[in-house]
């Protein structure tokens, strides 16, 4: 399949070279190879195994203790386990009751895809194969779909002035209903965004799997959209890196050492668990009739004017603590490549203010993904608008919703436990000190969204107790 990929997606050598790479890091972070016959005839595919050398007494360990996994997960947990909140904000109030609709629409559409929880998916795997790709897709009179695809799905072009602004995206899938059938039965799409006078026009093309050179069916449309409604994501991009990095660079070293050591370990107490037994000075037929077992008699006869006897030499473990010290000191390495606290570093932690300073790091690391991620956001949010203006995709979507001026604003939400009390306290204060307006602590802290109606609420049990009291005094 992943052949049928590359002829089609038109690949270079790097980019070949780059897809491999991207494979390895990809079965390198799920840890143990599942088959390793396969694996001895291509190295790529073995994981966090390797080749052992076949001329030896003995066969020797191979131990895998997968920690990257582990920290992968944790931090895309980190990243996306809540998901975050988006807001518009009306530039100005007579069209703020509008944005607020639209704002709830957004959020339904996002929900009914599932947007957040397949986006924690794909910013772990983006983290591992360096990129990911966001598609949008909608068509008239249907729902907005939204799409995450991997870096062997995709390539794409961008503008050399401005690296963010995509200017071709080739994308390949398979038709689905002919998956598992010979390959002059399958049925192969290659989907090419571009833009041509200010507008996206998108070619699809249908080929045969056997026949890969010309298509069977070839057209193109113009798609009214301003832009290619595609976006791909990098991880951690920088000017030397335009195209990510992979978060396994710095930990794939250590984690193999770290299951090369634990098993070189575990083949040193294979080998030390018993005692060596050593014979001096006694004939070979007597030697190779002994027998090993629990109070067994050991009867030898010795060499011409020799004296036979007979010893066992027990051994000491005197490498156990040395090796535990280097599996924990890599251990140690890996958790702080990643910025994640160490689990016996919180169990003494019983405030959130303490909690949150032990994320400091990992906040920081995260704030900065989202330097590549929150754009991506933003335009997609502006994508669907647009989309759902022109091609009207839901039946009660309101046509002035496509003119309004607003502004997107994401707000991050990291799990950390928080002193809600101590938060608290201290808005009761700012507002008894008339610098916090009630109805900013109501909205903070309210869990309802109609918190308008909850201070009005307020202000009129106000009034009322202040009535009472007035009353009382005349």
């Amino acid at each position: 399949m992943s052949t049928i990929k590359e002829q089609l997606l038109k690949l270079d050598a790097a980019e070949l070279e780059e897809r491999k790479a991207s494979l390895r890091d990809f079965l390198f972070y799920h840890g143990e190879c599942d088959d390793k016959e396969v694996a001895q005839t291509n190295a790529d595919l073995l994981g966090q195994n390797w080749i052992t050398i076949d001329d030896l007494d003995y066969v020797p360990s191979q131990i895998i203790d997968n920690k990257i996994k582990p920290l992968i997960n944790k931090q895309a947990r980190f990243m996306f386990s809540r998901k975050p909140d988006i807001f518009l904000k009306a530039y100005d109030n007579a069209n703020a009751d509008a944005v607020h609709e639209l704002n709830q629409y957004i959020n339904m559409i996002l929900d009914a895809n599932k947007f957040w929880s397949e986006t924690m998916k794909a910013f772990r795997l983006a983290t591992v194969t360096k990129r990911v790709m966001l598609r949008l897709e909608a068509n008239p009179n249907m729902p907005v779909r939204l799409y995450w695809h991997g870096i062997n799905d995709f390539t794409y072009e961008v503008d050399p002035n401005d690296p963010s602004n995509l200017t071709k995206v080739i994308l390949v899938k398979q038709d689905p209903n002919t998956m598992g059938k010979i390959l002059e039965h399958q049925r192969w799409f290659r989907y090419t965004y571009f833009i041509e006078g200010g507008q996206c026009n998108l070619m699809t093309e249908v080929f045969n799997g056997n026949q890969l050179d010309s298509p069977i069916e070839s057209k193109t449309i113009l798609t009214k959209l301003t832009r290619i409604p595609c976006w791909v994501v990098c991880n951690e991009q920088s000017i030397g890196e335009s195209h990510g990095v992979s978060d396994l660079k710095d930990l794939r070293p250590l984690q193999d050492q770290y299951n090369r050591k634990l098993s070189d370990f575990s083949d040193a107490l294979r080998f030390n668990m018993f005692g060596q037994d050593v014979f001096i000075d006694a004939t070979a037929e007597t030697v190779n009739n002994v027998k090993v077992a629990p109070n067994s008699v050991v009867a030898l006869v010795s060499l011409d004017d020799k004296k036979a006897d007979y010893k066992k030499v027990e051994n000491t473990f005197s490498n156990a603590t040395p090796v535990k010290m280097f599996l924990d000191t890599l251990n140690d390495s890996m958790y702080e490549k990643l910025a994640i606290p160490k689990p016996e570093e919180m169990r003494t932690i019983v405030s959130g203010k303490a909690f949150k300073y032990m994320f400091t790091e990992l906040m920081a690391r995260c704030d900065e993904k989202w330097i590549d991620w929150e754009p991506v956001f933003v335009q997609l949010v502006q994508m669907i608008v647009e989309s759902c203006s022109k091609f009207n995709c839901y039946g009660d979507w309101q046509k002035e919703w496509g003119s309004l001026s607003y502004n997107v604003i994401i707000k991050r939400n990291y799990p950390i436990p928080e002193d809600v009390e101590d938060k608290k306290r201290l808005a009761m204060e700012e507002v008894s000190a008339n610098v916090r307006s009630r109805r900013s602590y109501i909205k903070e802290f309210s869990d309802d969204e109609t918190y308008e109606a909850l201070f009005t609420e307020v202000c009129e049990d106000l009034a009322k107790i202040t009535a009472a009291e007035n009353e009382l005094f005349n």
